[in-house]
């Protein structure tokens, strides 16, 4: 009984040593211009976590086929037939629209936009208006001109 505690007190020992090392731990970074090699915290080479990644995710799936990866909308042709002019986001109601009214429109559709209330939930939306006023409409006025600088 008494090797078991033993065992187990070294064990717990170990694994909270090794814990400790690895928070401190550096990665090596090739630098292709120089023969060195230099030593980066761990946190440092870690990308930045993307607040948006989820709404990016959402958007590609739920939007892109419309509105483009550049959000510029355009002539949309389905396989039933028939074609549908996608607005910008970069332009007109877009930008004029609340938080509250353009949510509105995702989830409830209109003007040949499909209703998304049923596939996505209220946070994926307004993750979208989020996201789509970040990518798409950061500085743009009502018409789509960059906003001026005071």
């Amino acid at each position: 009984m008494k090797h078991l505690k033993l065992a187990l007190l070294i064990s717990a020992i170990t694994i909270f040593a090794v814990a400790c090392e690895s928070t401190n731990s550096t990665v090596s970074i090739n630098n292709t211009n120089t023969a060195n090699t230099a030593s980066t915290p761990v946190a440092a080479a870690m990308p930045a976590t993307d607040e948006f990644a989820a709404a990016r995710s959402t958007f590609n799936a739920a939007c892109v086929r419309c509105h483009k990866q550049n959000g510029e909308g355009g002539a949309v042709e389905f396989d039933e037939g028939g074609t549908l002019k996608v607005p910008s986001f970069k332009s007109g109601t877009g930008l004029t629209q609340t938080d509250i009214e353009f949510a509105r429109q995702i989830a409830k559709g209109g003007d040949g936009m499909p209703a998304f209330e049923k596939k996505l939930t209220p946070e994926q939306i307004n993750g979208l208006v989020r996201f789509i006023r970040k990518e798409f409409q950061a500085g743009l006025t009502n018409e789509g001109a960059a906003s001026p600088s005071h």
